[in-house]
């Protein structure tokens, strides 16, 4: 691989990279199966191997024909599993030296594995590698889809705060490395669970972790002193039952990302312009006045634009996420579901936000409600409209286009991560010029959290469900101050 990309991150598998753990957890599957009065072989999970103890398991039942409680065979498997840890499990000699070499010279360190957090704690435990030493880890809870799925590495690189193609993957699996080159990320391969031939795809493949040197990881040019070579062969097929990586798995470039957020800007403008023209003409239909060429302050307006442009921005943001091949929506726009748990704890960070922000207003005895706020509740009209604008449209758009679609062309370019937080936050920062300066910085301000949310997630929802949490509150405020002060027309 002859290219100047600098690395910053080494992303290590873990099972048959780190841990010479793939015996064991066969052996344990094995003893499972035959528990339940199913014969299996050793050389059954080979096609799962990197797959997750999900897939581990399932496949080879399904194989089979043999029906199994999953939940019940995996607990099983790992009570058997972790009973031989402390005393056959071993890391691969050199692996846990090659780690602290990566950390000694500056580069981020993760392990990304489809195994359970219960499995990686363990392992990492027993061969001195504990969790702590580690800048991120990826588990299987942390994904939807599994090897040979680029996801896991996503995340990572997400985690680590890194673009992919600063990133390079040390993986032992067929699935790994595809997972990995899908993910748009350099690739080095050992043959400790594999065959060479096997590993081919791989930008180098050597035969065990101890032969992998720091230039072989951050280097710009392959030492052919230092590879195995391997003759060209067809990339290994994937079985029907488990999901196909695609091959090509990265978004718009930087500059297709800005340009195309251009053009969903001037549609939602076009139909806002559009929205006021109607407006116009029915207002004078009915001999009534407009007051001036300004949305500020017309609350109906608000709400009707905001309403009608919502699905022609979520809609374009869409057809140019779909447009994209070999990588879908679902993953462009990171609609990867958030559990009850996580979705607590942003919504009492956006609270604690939101506290902090009052606070500092009174302090400075500023206004809670800004008088742009008042004005638009005031003429709202008919409120449950202007509810719905503010609370549901604006956040759905808002955030499929800034969070969504914005934010995953930045995180994949030079800025990667942490410029994909700022960048998109400050934009959206700027467009809300209906505020004074300290009102946008505010909105800045919110607007780091969310992409902090998006940012550590992988989803859209933790931003989407903040944004409309923070809208729910600030109409409210408005709603309470008007009443209090006795301004409702």
């Amino acid at each position: 691989m002859g290219d100047d990309r600098k690395i910053e991150a080494v992303i290590f598998d873990m099972d048959g990279v780190l841990t010479d753990s793939e015996p064991l957890i066969n052996a344990a599957a094995v003893a499972m199966f035959q528990e339940k009065g199913l014969a299996v072989q050793p050389e059954d999970f080979l096609p799962f191997v990197g797959t997750g103890e999900d897939r581990y398991i399932g496949g080879v039942a399904e194989k089979y024909n043999f029906p199994v409680d999953l939940p019940s065979a995996k607990k099983r498997t790992y009570e058997i599993y972790l009973a031989r840890v402390p005393s056959e499990l071993e890391a691969f000699p050199g692996a846990v030296e090659l780690v602290r070499v990566c950390r000694n010279a500056g580069l981020k360190v993760a392990v990304a594995s489809s195994a359970d957090r219960i499995k990686i704690d363990a392992n990492l435990k027993n061969i001195g590698l504990p969790t702590e030493m580690w800048d991120a880890i990826v588990t299987a809870e942390d994904m939807v889809c599994k090897k040979p799925a680029a996801e896991v590495f996503l995340v990572a690189a997400q985690k680590l705060g890194r673009a992919p193609e600063r990133c390079v993957v040390i993986e032992d699996a067929v699935n790994g490395v595809q997972a990995a080159k899908a993910a748009g990320m350099r690739c080095l391969a050992v043959a400790q669970t594999f065959s060479p031939e096997e590993l081919q795809a791989a930008d180098l493949v050597k035969q065990n972790i101890s032969e992998i040197s720091l230039s072989d990881l951050v280097g710009p040019a392959v030492d052919p002193s230092r590879t195995v070579v391997v003759p060209p062969l067809p990339v290994q097929a994937v079985p029907d039952f488990a999901e196909k990586a695609p091959t090509q798995s990265r978004p718009w470039g930087f500059w297709a990302t800005l340009g195309l957020g251009v053009v969903v800007a001037v549609a939602y403008l076009g139909t806002q312009q559009f929205g006021l023209i109607v407006w116009i003409i029915a207002r004078n239909s009915l001999g009534q006045e407009w007051a001036g060429p300004t949305r500020t302050g017309d609350g109906l307006l608000v709400a009707l634009t905001t309403c009608a442009t919502t699905p022609v921005a979520v809609g374009l943001v869409w057809l140019f996420a779909w447009l994209r091949k070999g990588i879908t929506v679902k993953e462009y726009l990171a609609l990867n579901p958030l559990s009850w748990r996580a979705a607590a704890r942003w919504w009492a960070a956006l609270v604690g936000l939101v506290v902090l922000s009052d606070g500092l207003t009174i302090l400075l005895h500023r206004p809670i409600v800004p008088r742009v706020m008042v004005q638009t509740y005031q003429t709202a009209g008919f409120p449950p409209l202007l509810w719905l604008a503010v609370v549901v449209a604006a956040p759905l758009a808002e955030e499929t286009y800034f969070r969504g679609f914005l934010f995953k062309g930045i995180l994949h370019s030079r800025l990667g991560g942490a410029g994909a937080v700022v960048l998109t936050s400050l934009i959206w920062a700027v467009i809300h010029q209906q505020y004074d300066l300290y009102g946008v910085a505010n909105v800045f301000a919110a607007g780091l959290l969310l992409g902090y949310a998006r940012l550590r997630t992988n989803s859209i929802y933790p931003g989407l469900l903040m944004h409309a949490q923070m809208n729910l509150i600030a109409t409210i405020e408005v709603a309470t101050v008007i009443r209090l002060a006795g301004l409702s027309s």
